[in-house]
């Protein structure tokens, strides 16, 4: 089920500045030394240094140079017309716990102004806001002409740019945020619950990153290229408890449109298939009730026959808020006739599901993507068993066209064994926009 429709905004997003990218190949390498002998140079020249680095602190300073640049280096591969954004508080850089890489220290900032510096222009940095209002801009980096120009002449390619597999597969969120927004991390302790999703993750990824997976291009083609060895998942709880949340992110597909998917993306040589749950929330919800649905689309409310994508919209949020609505939510605007209140929508809905009335405004909605991400665990797990690759994004999967068949009895099985309804299960292999 998803979370209540957020503002849509047709201007690109900034994606978080990942730490854990490293050079793994010679010319990667050599670029990053280049740039490091240009910093210190520069830091010599200026006289920001009275004293050369400590042996510790000079392997820190080598090691944030390299992930900003390979970072930034991926992003260009890529061809993204966003930027990337850093942190620059020291609330998040003086942070020791489980999430912290060795690059985020208390120089961090100095490393982005020195490879930003316009006589070296390794990278472009565009300082944001110092405050946290909900609208402060944020510090971001785009790669610098020097560093453009040296991936030119280098060559350099996703193969050159390695990532860590040393990053915390489970993370503990504060409330829903942005994939590593670092600000709304939790540190926790171990229990054994989450030493098991730990392994669970682990064996997961270990499958993924074996499999093969290809992303097709064509001649002449500007669109975004996705570096298909980006493919480590993890599973993300919200609002601060391990029984909330706990979707799975990361992986490059699941930052590919849905067209570029079928189009593009090939599993063990072969065209892909979608495998969706058709009304997985509402079912989720009948079953948390031991009740069986009467109805079989779930949506159809009597009296609002033709305005299914918004009795969607409200649904989602009758389930995932904990207070009453008084407005209609985002999302909803044209989805409903003109003059149409709220209120007359919402008892609609309550009249159509009585059985799980009492479970409306109670914020459930977080329960149930918990259940909805050990369904999607338990079915990774349950097709690596087949010997079968299967890519989540949220509560559907994509495999080799093949394997579709048995991908969806194991979906059906699955949802059957964790929710007490059988699971419905919509197989698409081509985009319909």
């Amino acid at each position: 089920m998803n979370e209540p429709a957020t503002k849509a905004t047709s201007k690109p997003v900034d994606r978080p500045f990942n730490p854990w990218r490293f050079a793994s190949t010679g010319a990667s390498k050599a670029l990053a030394t280049e740039a490091i002998a240009d910093v210190e140079r520069y830091e010599e020249s200026g006289k920001l240094r009275t004293r050369r680095r400590k042996e510790h602190d000079q392997e820190t300073f080598v090691q944030t140079v390299e992930a900003i640049l390979c970072d930034v280096m991926h992003h260009a591969l890529y061809r993204r017309p966003e930027a990337i954004y850093v942190t620059r508080s020291n609330a998040v850089l003086g942070r020791r716990d489980r999430y912290r890489p060795r690059v985020y220290g208390k120089t961090f900032p100095d490393v982005l102004d020195r490879l930003a510096a316009p006589e070296l222009g390794w990278i472009v940095q565009e300082i944001g806001d110092s405050d946290w209002r909900q609208d402060a801009r944020r510090t971001s980096i785009r790669p610098g002409p020097q560093l453009l120009a040296r991936m030119d002449t280098g060559g350099i390619t996703f193969a050159d740019l390695g990532l860590a597999c040393v990053t915390e597969p489970i993370i503990l969120k504060s409330e829903k945020a942005d994939f590593w927004d670092e600000a709304h991390v939790i540190d926790y302790l171990d229990t054994e619950e989450t030493n098991l999703f730990r392994r669970e993750m682990r064996e997961i990824n270990d499958w993924l990153r074996s499999a093969d997976i290809d992303y097709g291009t064509y001649r002449g083609d500007t669109r975004p290229v996705p570096d298909t060895g980006d493919r480590d998942l993890r599973r993300i709880f919200t609002r601060g408890r391990f029984d909330n949340g706990g979707r799975l992110f990361g992986g490059f597909w699941q930052g590919m449109s849905k067209e570029s998917r079928f189009d593009r993306l090939v599993i063990d040589g072969e065209a892909i298939v979608e495998l969706d749950y058709a009304q997985m929330g509402p079912r989720q919800l009948y079953g948390m009730s031991g009740a069986v649905p009467a109805a079989s689309d779930l949506y159809a409310i009597a009296g609002f026959e033709g305005h299914r994508k918004g009795i969607k919209v409200v649904f989602s949020s009758m389930v995932f808020r904990d207070t009453p609505m008084s407005k209609m939510p985002q999302g909803t605007v044209g989805e409903f006739p003109k003059g149409t209140r709220i209120s007359e929508i919402i008892d609609a809905i309550i009249r159509h599901h009585s059985a799980i009335a009492h479970l409306f405004f109670t914020g459930v909605g977080h329960q149930v993507q918990r259940q909805e991400s050990d369904i999607m665990v338990a079915i990774l797990l349950s097709l690596k068993s087949h010997g079968i690759v299967a890519l989540p994004v949220h509560d559907a999967i994509l495999v080799a066209s093949s394997n579709a068949m048995v991908a969806k009895q194991v979906m059906s099985d699955v949802f059957s064994h964790h929710v007490g309804l059988p699971g419905l299960v919509d197989v698409s292999s081509t985009y319909i926009g």
